[in-house]
């Protein structure tokens, strides 16, 4: 997977990690030319990166944009999803005989799925913060949804996290389209005996759901 190219100019040009990203807006407000035209060669960059990950036999490859929530919708879509648009546009999309699926995931991009959905992205991944059932009947069977779970869910006893698997699958109904995961990554502190339970869960408890 790589970062989006917002995502990776908010720790260009913040210089690390920011509650705010006050130094990014800044610049994406006080000088939009600049702005694109580093978007648009990390674009360059991780198409580049993406390609020879696919030439080097990844069977599947997820833009991961992490902070692109943080952004108003007008600006989320010049400056977020614009270009991880251009990245879908210059993927291999075939390779070894074989359909190399994209899943596109914006944190916080509850608001924005239909938009999302018309990347043409095989999957878009889904932050706990909106509901997958929902999620699903706004974007129909044009993507596969993944995710929705919070990672701190983990943090929990095992049989919380059984009812909270229990509950999202139920949320997502039966039928093909689902990839069960967590809406971002798992934290360095969870014990792997809880991720172990996840991974139990799930395998048991999503059979019935696609018979």
């Amino acid at each position: 997977f790589t970062g989006s190219p917002w995502t990776l100019a908010t720790y260009m040009v913040e210089g690390g990690s920011s509650k705010d990203f006050r130094k990014s807006k800044a610049m994406l407000y006080d000088n939009p030319q600049a702005m694109h035209a580093l978007l648009d060669k990390l674009a360059q960059s991780v198409t580049a990166y993406l390609n020879g990950q696919i030439k080097a036999g990844a069977q599947a490859v997820q833009i991961f944009d992490s902070w692109g929530g943080s952004l108003s919708a007008a600006a989320y879509q010049e400056f977020s999803l614009a270009y991880m648009q251009k990245i879908i546009d210059g993927l291999i999309r075939e390779h070894d005989g074989r359909r190399v699926p994209v899943i596109l995931f914006t944190k916080g991009g509850g608001l924005w799925l239909e938009s999302m959905a018309d990347s043409g992205a095989e999957a878009l991944g889904l932050d706990w913060t909106c509901d997958i059932g929902s999620a699903r009947a706004r974007v129909g069977n044009k993507v596969a949804l993944q995710g929705n779970m919070d990672p701190s869910v983990l943090y929990a006893n095992p049989a919380a996290i059984r009812a909270e698997v229990g509950r999202i699958l139920a949320a997502y109904g039966h039928g093909s389209g689902q990839v069960f995961n967590l809406g971002h990554g798992i934290t360095p502190e969870v014990n792997p005996a809880h991720a172990g339970a996840f991974f139990e869960a799930v395998h048991e408890l999503s059979a019935q759901y696609h018979q």
